[in-house]
């Protein structure tokens, strides 16, 4: 699952930009959009690595900052395939996103989400189960 679509990174940056990184024949005047989803599902993927563990994976609503993230991933990614292109920026953003991923992973900063193993919120008329201790435990059970 991609964080962001094509159109989000369309609205970030410029489309002349765009055009020339996703076409090797530099004639053409459109945006392949199958390597701009190429990149922007790379870049989700760069990003679940970093959730994993931490969040269940697929997100059901992922929060906005991540398509933000995502689109910086990709547009690095895109533009380290053009040797001719001035790198310094996407690569700032880069490793912005790739800091603010680990803060995430390290629990320091937080998406706005339930961590995996927490416990969601009950809902008012859900059942809850108790029972008594068990009966036979492993110290019980020693020697048999």
């Amino acid at each position: 699952m991609s964080y962001a679509a094509a159109q989000d990174l369309i609205a970030r940056y410029s489309n002349r930009d765009l055009v020339q990184l996703t076409n090797d024949d530099p004639t053409v005047t459109t945006i392949n959009t199958d390597v701009l989803q190429q990149a922007l599902d790379d870049g989700s993927a760069e990003i679940d690595g970093y959730l994993d563990g931490r969040f269940a994976l697929p997100l059901a609503q992922p929060p906005a900052i991540l398509a933000r993230l995502a689109c910086d991933i990709a547009m690095y990614r895109l533009q380290s395939l053009r040797p001719l292109h001035d790198l310094a920026d996407a690569r700032k953003r880069y490793e912005d996103a790739v800091a603010f991923l680990m803060e995430v992973a390290r629990g320091t900063v937080t998406l706005g989400l339930s961590a995996v193993g927490t416990e969601p919120p009950s809902a008012p008329d859900a059942a809850v189960v108790e029972g008594p201790s068990r009966v036979f435990d492993r110290n019980k059970l020693r020697g048999f």
